[in-house]
């Protein structure tokens, strides 16, 4: 049985004997997975993508100079690769303390920065005090991901730990210099080393040269807030190593990050995949605490039910169901005002929300064996009249699992709580809500479908 095979088999049960066919193509190593998920995060920071991997190449190149062992060289990438992925729990706790004006991706593109007090705070009005105790606590909360990921407790230590400074003024615990694991320190030094690169201070903002930017930040700025073994080592790297600078600037980034990373043993089987997407997937649901959790899970089942009514193989029910859990990771690039606001949206907040098929799909578009995957997530919210986006594709111009989903989702949010209305409809009162736009919104046969299913019960009705 193939992976996507075994993933379908948790929503569907086991397939009748029959059925069975053995296919198996490409498939993710926890690498592709792990530098998606970085990706995520740099749209939730409003950074470039690529962001979490600069950090990565350089806190690992940093461990490899400093002669530590490729297990705990891995860990530090790893963990730098998911630094930030502690913010994502936080945003919806964040937004009622941000002062007017500002946005969480404001804060998120510098945070690093004014926490190694290389530049203040970048607003005139100060955080409160319950707003900074929110958010110090950003570092711990990414344990409970990396454990879903299958990645050991040492990473989830190393994240805990990247904003502690070495004279005691970081957070979330204050270590000073002999608590703070050296992974932590690599990380934190990493971390800071990326903001300066890409120009986030004002202070920097004059300097022509990254490199003379960068010499300027540890003549000044490091001395007893940075580990000086690390400090020293960095320099040594970009002295010894010219080009560097330029390659983790470029595309060139991913390739180094490849070298620096083992080839995964572990075996990438059904379970295994599902539960790394699951919390992938998580990630978009957690931005949305307004909406019943669990959407995407709720999506999924309707979507694989659909899909074995229509006769369609198990591995493709399988890549439906992660494509129903992946399909708003592009909202992580949406702000959290939008996502929160109760009522209609304007003009132009609806077409911050209309990229996030698009960049769902840029997120997962290079993990191998997800092709279908990103096509369908990219197709999420096309309409059979064209009316629908990001690409305003009409009827059998949109893939079946595109139209698929589609449907499952319109359903779910039909029948869940949303803060732009007043009440969620019941099951088979939305039925006729949908059947109003078959053959102009949705696809005519699956609203047929959708039916049967409802009626019979086969999915779980929230």
């Amino acid at each position: 049985m193939g992976v996507f095979s075994e993933v379908a088999e948790r929503f569907r049960g086991p397939e009748t004997p029959q059925r069975v066919r053995h296919s198996q193509g490409k498939l993710p190593s926890i690498n592709d997975l792990m530098v998606a998920t970085s990706k995520a995060m740099d749209l939730l920071e409003g950074r470039p993508f690529r962001t979490g991997l600069k950090v990565a190449v350089i806190a690992g190149s940093i461990a490899k100079m400093m002669l530590l062992p490729d297990r705990e060289v891995a860990s530090i990438v790893y963990a730098a690769l998911l630094h930030d992925i502690g913010l994502v729990r936080l945003v919806s706790d964040l937004y009622p303390h941000l002062p007017p004006g500002v946005t969480e991706k404001q804060l998120f593109q510098n945070h690093q920065l004014v926490n190694a007090r290389i530049i203040g705070s970048p607003h005139e009005r100060p955080f409160s005090s319950q707003f900074y105790e929110i958010f110090h606590q950003h570092p711990l909360t990414a344990a409970d991901f990396v454990s879903k990921v299958h990645l050991s407790q040492d990473i989830a230590d190393i994240i805990a730990t990247h904003h502690e400074l070495c004279d005691g003024s970081g957070y979330p615990f204050g270590l000073s210099a002999e608590q703070i694991p050296m992974g932590g320190k690599i990380l934190a030094f990493a971390d800071v080393v990326e903001g300066v690169l890409e120009g986030c201070s004002k202070e920097l903002s004059g300097l022509t040269s990254r490199r003379h930017a960068l010499e300027n930040f540890m003549d000044i700025k490091t001395p007893g807030r940075f580990d000086p073994e690390v400090v020293r080592v960095f320099r040594g790297l970009i002295s010894e190593n010219e080009d560097f600078l330029r390659l983790i600037a470029s595309l060139e980034v991913e390739n180094m990050l490849r070298c620096l990373l083992p080839e995964r043993t572990m075996l990438m089987s059904g379970p295994v995949l599902l539960s790394i997407v699951a919390a992938m997937g998580g990630l978009s649901d957690g931005l949305m605490p307004l909406y019943k959790t669990g959407r995407s899970r709720h999506v999924a089942d309707l979507a694989t039910s659909l899909a074995e009514s229509l006769g369609i193989h198990r591995e493709q029910c399988g890549e439906l169901a992660m494509a129903a859990m992946l399909m708003d990771i592009g909202h992580l690039a949406t702000p959290a005002h939008i996502l929160m606001k109760n009522g209609p949206l304007t003009a132009d907040e609806r077409s911050v929300i209309q990229d996030h098929p698009l960049l769902g799909q840029d997120v997962l578009k290079f993990i191998p064996g997800f092709d279908n995957i990103a096509l369908w997530v990219s197709e999420h919210h096309e309409r059979m009249n064209g009316k629908g986006y990001p690409a305003h594709r009409k009827g059998f111009e949109i893939s079946i699992g595109g139209r698929i989903l589609a449907l499952a989702d319109v359903f779910d949010a039909l029948t869940s709580h949303r803060p732009y209305r007043s009440h969620a409809h019941e099951p088979m009162d939305a039925l006729p809500v949908i059947g109003q736009g078959r053959m102009t919104l949705y696809d005519n046969q699956l609203v047929n479908l959708l039916r049967r299913v409802v009626l019979s019960s086969e999915i779980p009705i929230r």
